[in-house]
């Protein structure tokens, strides 16, 4: 009976994709403002801000997965113009990536996430989204 009720979970979970918050969205478009540095590829998820694909989104509106850059590439005509017209919505792990890649410790991310009861209210991606802008806007404190 258990095994059923997991596989139903799963399956539900499944179904249900990835979501991103209003203020993920918000957070995401000003990222691009502040000329966050990414370069799209496999395995991104990006809001279309310029309705670039016609198709409708299989997550929710305007939100798309790149499972093939070559389709996006043919709708933009360039890496480039791509940028241009959608903006970057990172995961949870490409999030911690960034940060870490931009002198951020873990410990730093990991007191960060504990301090603001991100764990224990679910919204780590939004926290993390957080201090991507403070990164970026130079208000994230040292540790």
């Amino acid at each position: 009976m258990a095994s059923v009720a997991a596989d139903m979970t799963i399956r539900a979970h499944s179904q249900s994709g990835m979501h991103f918050c209003g203020e993920e969205l918000e957070l995401a478009q000003l990222f691009k403002a502040y000329g966050i540095d990414w370069q799209p590829s496999v395995g991104m998820y990006v809001l279309d801000q310029s309705e670039l694909i016609e198709v409708p989104s299989p997550f929710q509106d305007r939100v798309y997965f790149i499972l093939d850059l070559k389709h996006f590439l043919r709708r933009s005509g360039s890496l480039g113009e791509l940028k241009e017209r959608v903006c970057w919505l990172p995961t949870y792990e490409q999030a911690r990536t960034f940060l870490f890649e931009a002198g951020v410790p873990h410990r730093a991310v990991a007191k960060r996430l504990s301090n603001a009861g991100a764990i224990d209210s679910g919204n780590e991606r939004l926290e993390l989204y957080r201090m991507i802008e403070d990164h970026l806007s130079g208000q994230l404190e040292a540790e």
